[in-house]
């Protein structure tokens, strides 16, 4: 219990003054606000959540928009994951090892950093770990197969990337079945793996193609326009910054991480080729495969961000086969070679600590970083939305940090570019349209934001050509503007566009 408790003691140090949050953040609080008042799985734009999954939403909803709530389910998750990385090298490793391996994952920096920001990715890891666990068993039952096939599909639905849980945990039934010498009950605990996991995660594809249209939820059409290897270096950056911080320029995290992924290859195939290798040993050799994988092939085909809290999961694999590897070289008969791996573990495992702590210390500098810093974009634009009329509708291109200051719903995003990562996508014609239409809708456009452009009119001048902006207010960093249909023939008498 101590590695899980201090790892939970080292969320409450870094979210001393609150948890960070990012724009992705406040969509999780508004849903979780949502459900806690009885609006249901629907954001601060009052339309359905399609872009990200359930889980961590339904975490959050007991406490709504609550940072303090919010705090809790981190540190909860990161003890969980602890705990659950401390079960799951009990049945490769020594004791002790056991004990340096839960303590070295949670009061990693990279986990404390994932814990210690309103996202999902701490919640998943835990749900990652439990679903290795129980597919760890050999020869797996029935039950635990369909137990197992359920936990991979909440880890789904905790983060689309979860997809790789999914596959590992298929191929982890797969092998473990394959050693039942009865053709008809392997093919049960297979078909008990699928039929939890996809029992699960289908109703939630369904539900988003009867609400939206999509399965997975609006997404950038096409993929990124760029090389594959910069694609890949992407990848290596985020995972040399999930592994050893945030300090490092890109090129440093770029050869960490290179470093990283061929350690984890070497230390894979060690570890399978070992006579003592396990069922647990292929599935976290797919896992660190999947985990890399799956973020790459990702953006090849959405455009989608790759950082260091995309390319999170691959701590599992980096703890687990270290320890594994640490363990059997400590167990070596030549003593010399023993002692100077335990020597390097001991080294190893303080420095992690050390990292930990210090970056729990420091985690509160980063909040004029966060969406939750008013004073970081046009403070008093956040001012002048929220003394507008109650029936007002605002269009932005910053809606995240709108609702969170104001509370207005529905805040919408207006006037913008899609862009790749983005989780709302800006109204088309016909809607903005219909919301000058209405006569009580309005914009509010922060200058020094990325997706700002010179103007409003600057970077869409396809819907400058259908509604007029009237300058209602400006104020250092931002404007506020009312919208009206430049063509009146456009709106019916009721106020609703006549166009489409």
């Amino acid at each position: 219990m101590i590695a899980p408790c201090l790892a939970a003691a080292l969320v409450f140090i870094a979210t001393r003054q609150d948890p960070l949050l990012s724009p992705d953040s406040i969509t999780y609080l508004s849903v979780a606000d949502h459900i806690r008042s009885g609006h249901g799985l629907t954001d601060f734009t009052t339309k359905p959540l399609t872009v990200f999954g359930p889980v961590y939403p339904l975490l959050l909803a007991p406490g709504g928009r609550s940072l303090a709530w919010a705090m809790i389910v981190g540190a909860v998750s990161i003890a969980a994951g602890s705990a659950l990385m401390g079960l799951l090298l009990h049945r490769r490793v020594r004791p002790l090892v056991v004990f340096a391996g839960a303590l070295a994952f949670g009061a990693s920096r990279g986990m404390i950093w994932m814990a210690s920001v309103v996202w999902s990715e701490a919640p998943y890891a835990a749900i990652a770990l439990a679903t290795l666990l129980v597919l760890s068993r050999s020869p797996i039952t029935t039950g635990g197969a369909a137990i197992g096939g359920v936990l991979a599909g909440f880890g789904f639905l905790t983060r689309y990337a979860g997809a790789g849980l999914v596959a590992t945990g298929a191929v982890m039934a797969a092998a473990s079945a394959s050693r039942i010498h009865d053709r008809p009950a392997m093919i049960r605990r297979i078909a008990a793996f699928a039929a939890g996991s996809l029992g699960v995660s289908s109703l939630w594809i369904v539900r988003n193609l009867v609400v939206a249209g999509q399965p997975l939820g609006p997404r950038f059409e096409g993929g990124a326009n760029e090389p594959l290897t910069r694609t890949i270096r992407l990848a290596l950056i985020g995972t040399g910054h999930i592994v050893v911080g945030d300090r490092w320029s890109e090129s440093g995290s770029a050869t960490i991480g290179a470093a990283v992924i061929v350690a984890l290859a070497v230390l894979a195939v060690l570890a399978l080729r070992s006579r003592s290798a396990t069922t647990l040993d292929l599935g976290i050799a797919t896992f660190a495969a999947t985990s890399f994988v799956v973020p790459i092939v990702a953006r090849l085909a959405t455009a989608n961000d790759i950082e260091l809290r995309v390319m999170s999961p691959i701590l599992i694999p980096v703890i687990y086969l270290t320890s594994v590897t640490v363990d059997r070289l400590c167990t070596n008969r030549n003593r010399r070679i023993s002692r100077s791996v335990a020597v390097a573990g001991t080294v190893l495992l303080s420095w992690s600590l050390y990292n930990g702590a210090e970056f729990a210390g420091r985690f509160p500098a980063l909040a004029p970083g966060g969406s939750g810093y008013k004073a970081q974009f046009a403070p008093r634009l956040y001012d002048a939305i929220d003394a507008l009329p109650d029936d007002a509708t605002i269009l932005t291109n910053n809606p995240q940090r709108v609702w969170w200051f104001t509370d207005r719903e529905p805040t919408l995003m207006g006037f913008t570019r899609p862009r790749p990562g983005n989780s709302h996508y800006p109204l088309d014609a016909d809607d903005t349209v219909q919301a000058a239409c209405s006569g009580h809708a309005y914009l509010g456009w922060f200058d020094s934001l990325l997706n700002a452009g010179d103007s409003p009119q600057e970077r869409r001048p396809d819907l400058a050509a259908l509604v007029d902006l009237q300058l209602e207010t400006s104020v250092p960093g931002g404007e506020l503007y009312r919208l009206a249909a430049l063509d009146g023939g456009t709106c019916d008498t009721t106020g609703s566009s006549r166009q489409g």
